[in-house]
């Protein structure tokens, strides 16, 4: 089996049209947990989130194909929806600076 470059299998998933709303999600929580400014209880959210996109047992398993992934985007935008008031304009732009290097 041949082993498959970090970078080049991120950039794949990132063009699929079904999980680009997941994957920038994702980027945008994990922009929010690198920052100093982040207030704890709001780590702890995204951590949570990441935690259960990551997790291959959750409510409907990832290789159930796209529908697998439903679960999981439910999960980051609702953490997204509890963290509004802390996310600021420079989370987003860094989870797009982010996409954009992959």
């Amino acid at each position: 089996m041949s082993d498959v470059p970090h970078a080049s299998m991120l950039a794949k998933l990132k063009d699929i049209k079904g999980l680009k709303q997941l994957f920038m999600a994702a980027l945008l929580l994990y922009a929010l947990l690198l920052d100093a400014d982040c207030p704890a209880w709001a780590k702890t959210v995204v951590v949570a989130a990441l935690l259960y996109l990551l997790n291959p047992f959750d409510a409907m398993p990832d290789p159930v194909i796209w529908a697998g992934y439903i679960d999981d985007l439910g999960v980051l935008l609702s953490a997204i929806a509890t963290l509004s008031n802390v996310i600021k304009p420079h989370h987003h732009a860094s989870a797009s600076q982010m996409h954009n290097e992959i």
